[in-house]
């Protein structure tokens, strides 16, 4: 690790020491300092409900104590980092449970925004039925059809018992998710994409790839997240962006090639946005619960400072 990156690391290290929630404290732990994925099973714990679902701000732009197909969702992204995580897990079992079972799963999709969610403070695009800029619109409609339902269906693709009825339910629902993507070609949305990239890792994960078209999948998912990805570097610190680590943290994934140069440069954006705090900055806000938020903001810096460390760490890793 070049010496630059040393001192960015280590103001990284100080600020998540300070300011992080127990579960980004212990990804920090896992990734660079040897930390135990039990003590980010046990971080997750603190936000699983009776019935198995997830609340209480997991997700931080939603602060529902109720369960959730979001904060569910949000629960998958950590559980994935665990390197050898073992199906048999309580805390999957229960989440399991609790996806196949919540009235928020019509047995076809899982619920975008949920009625609570108006009770508690949240960001505007959390409130219930629709968020603010819903027009209706083809892409508006899929995006709300597949974002959590397409990752979620991953992920149960790959923790849960194969070939059991609720395995095979998720089977069906990652099938046609895969071809309403051929079907619409572009979702214009970075978060359903994303959660399509996580569906393609999962059925590779599960050992499903011969049951799926995947070089097709593969083809359409570079060309989208190629698109997808702000590509002319000179926006980036004037414009609302998407970086390639809105879907990828390493050279060995499928989409790096197409992504190279703004990879690279991601690294180095990370480098010069730094504050001097060690942590870094949020990019949007939401005003009408101005208390909540303050909370959730400090959260989320916390959280984006692993994520960058994480990227870094993965991309310059042969340096």
């Amino acid at each position: 690790m070049r010496e630059q990156d040393r001192e960015v690391f280590e103001r990284a290290r100080r600020f998540v020491y300070r300011n992080a929630r127990p579960l980004d404290l212990a990804r920090w732990k896992y990734h660079f300092e040897n930390g135990s994925g039990q003590d980010i099973i046990d971080a997750l714990s603190a936000y699983q409900n009776e019935d198995g679902g997830f609340g209480h701000g997991l997700e931080e732009d939603n602060m529902n104590p109720h369960s959730i197909p979001m904060q569910a969702w949000r629960a998958t992204v950590a559980l994935r980092e665990i390197d050898g995580l073992h199906k048999s897990e309580p805390i999957i079992e229960k989440l399991l449970d609790y996806l196949e079972h919540t009235p928020e799963f019509d047995g076809e999709k899982w619920s975008y925004v949920t009625a609570s969610n108006n009770d508690w403070p949240h960001a505007p695009w959390w409130t219930y039925p629709h968020a603010p800029w819903y027009q209706g619109t083809e892409s508006e409609k899929f995006c709300i059809r597949y974002n959590p339902t397409a990752s979620l269906a991953g992920f149960i693709l790959r923790y849960a018992e194969a070939d059991s009825g609720f395995w095979n339910k998720a089977f069906a629902i990652a099938k046609e998710a895969v071809d309403a993507l051929f079907q619409m070609g572009d979702p214009q949305d970075m978060h359903v994409l994303a959660c399509f990239v996580q569906l393609h890792e999962d059925i590779g994960k599960a050992g499903l790839t011969g049951r799926f078209d995947m070089e097709r999948l593969t083809a359409l998912l570079q060309e989208l997240v190629a698109g997808t990805v702000t590509q002319d570097i000179s926006k980036w610190e004037t414009e609302y962006i998407c970086r390639p680590s809105q879907f990828f943290c390493d050279k060995e994934c499928p989409f790096y090639e197409k992504n190279r140069e703004a990879a690279q440069y991601e690294c180095e954006f990370i480098r010069k946005t730094q504050m001097p705090d060690g942590g870094y900055g949020v990019t949007w806000s939401w005003d009408a619960y101005p208390d909540a938020w303050a909370v959730s903001k400090n959260w989320w810096r916390a959280e984006i400072t692993v994520n960058n460390m994480i990227y870094l760490h993965h991309m310059t890793k042969e340096e």
